[in-house]
């Protein structure tokens, strides 16, 4: 991190310190939710379903307002309203009430993605970029390793602690950006568009953003939510207690890999062979998936889960390299913002893996997930392909 400015720097931490907040909670969150509304944990799966669906599209006009106003403030205020929504969902009642703030958290975490995303774009060369990206994803999963432990920890002393600890933490994380001086040069500048419905028609008939989206939403039902699926499918096929020790081995295997590895290839990607990359990454997904379908012993699973995470590994820095070279330099934020639609594929992958394994047998769910990855895959590299094209 030493040949970053002292505000990139300071911006990565905050992303650290930021998704350690909410990995904080993730466990607890339904077991939460059920307690203290009496939800059953199917109403408990729609209530997250339609904060992160909402969410999700809010960040659409999330992107526009970042590429119009103060960044670095619009971060404060992110982290500001994600903590102060922990805190109050300790008090919430209301099932309205614990709605709407859900809403609000996930919608400040995602504006507070797409908009570190659009600072490092602004403020870093070309070639620091993906680099950047990928130590910033790297904390990040860190964040998530570390998080639920220290989570349950402290859930073992209260049980709405952690929410409140959450809270204070995502609070705190505002004085590092309170406290850094912005880079008085950004290497991008520009004027952004006068309305969101400018904007909105700008995006519409930029023919590759729309595919490449569309493609990032299919990959993003495979890899999105895989976790998720993953206990799905050893419910099914497996003991409660197998399924326990799988899930937690397959964890242990994608945080350890990702943080040992995902500097070292962000480093390799480049734009000029971006389409390839994505090729690759798509690739070894569906090598990951069947590996899962056939997989027979832990040793199995987790040789199978050490090469769906590489996939990962490449597509996530693939994904911001693209949007990057795409994207108009006023329009960065906007550009995430629509980007980030994909992750409505997240929300629907629990959803169509839990009916593939009611009405076929167990292992086609993992077929049918390569058939998405291959076609997602597929418009993703097309995009690229066009943006080389462009480029020349």
């Amino acid at each position: 991190m030493a040949m970053y400015s002292p505000f990139i720097r300071r911006l990565m931490i905050s992303s650290l310190t930021v998704v350690i907040s909410r990995a904080l909670v993730s466990p607890l969150l339904t077991l939460f939710l059920s307690n203290k509304l009496g939800l059953n944990p199917q109403d408990v799966g729609l209530l997250l379903g339609i904060a992160v669906f909402s969410a999700t599209l809010l960040s659409l006009y999330g992107g526009y307002i970042i590429d119009k106003l103060d960044k670095r403030q619009l971060l404060i205020v992110a982290m500001l309203s994600s903590g102060i929504g922990l805190i109050l969902l300790t008090f919430a009642q209301n099932l309205y009430l614990v709605t709407l703030v859900l809403i609000i958290s996930e919608t400040a975490s995602a504006l507070f993605l797409i908009g570190s995303k659009a600072i490092l774009s602004e403020n870093l060369p070309v070639g620091q970029r993906v680099k950047a990206f990928s130590l910033n994803y790297t904390l990040t999963n860190i964040g998530y390793a570390v998080g639920p432990m220290i989570g349950v920890v402290i859930a073992g002393v209260q049980p709405s602690a952690p929410f409140i600890v959450a809270g204070a933490i995502a609070i705190g994380s505002i004085f590092l950006l309170l406290g850094a001086t912005r880079d008085t040069s950004p290497i991008t500048s520009g004027s952004a568009p006068q309305s969101f419905l400018n904007t909105l028609m700008i995006l519409k008939n930029d023919r590759t953003m729309v595919l490449f989206t569309l493609g990032c939403l299919l990959s993003t039902l495979v890899h999105g939510r895989f976790t998720l699926y993953l206990s799905q499918y050893l419910l099914v096929t497996h003991t409660q207690q197998q399924t326990l020790d799988t899930m937690a081995a397959l964890l242990a295997c994608n945080a350890i890999t990702v943080i040992l590895l995902q500097y070292q290839v962000g480093r390799w990607l480049s734009r000029e062979h971006l389409r390839h990359w994505i090729a690759g990454g798509t690739a070894l997904f569906i090598v990951g998936l069947i590996g899962f379908s056939v997989a027979d012993s832990l040793l199995g699973w987790c040789v199978a889960m050490f090469i769906f995470t590489l996939g990962e590994m490449i597509i996530y820095p693939a994904d911001f390299l693209f949007v990057d070279t795409l994207a108009p330099e006023a329009l960065r934020g906007s550009y995430y913002g629509a980007q980030n639609l994909a992750a409505l594929g997240g929300g629907a992958s629990p959803v169509l893996c839990g009916f593939l394994l009611m009405h076929t047998p167990a292992p086609s769910m993992f077929y049918a997930l390569s058939g998405l990855a291959a076609l997602g895959g597929y418009l993703c590299f097309v995009s690229a392909r066009r943006t080389s094209s462009m480029q020349k």
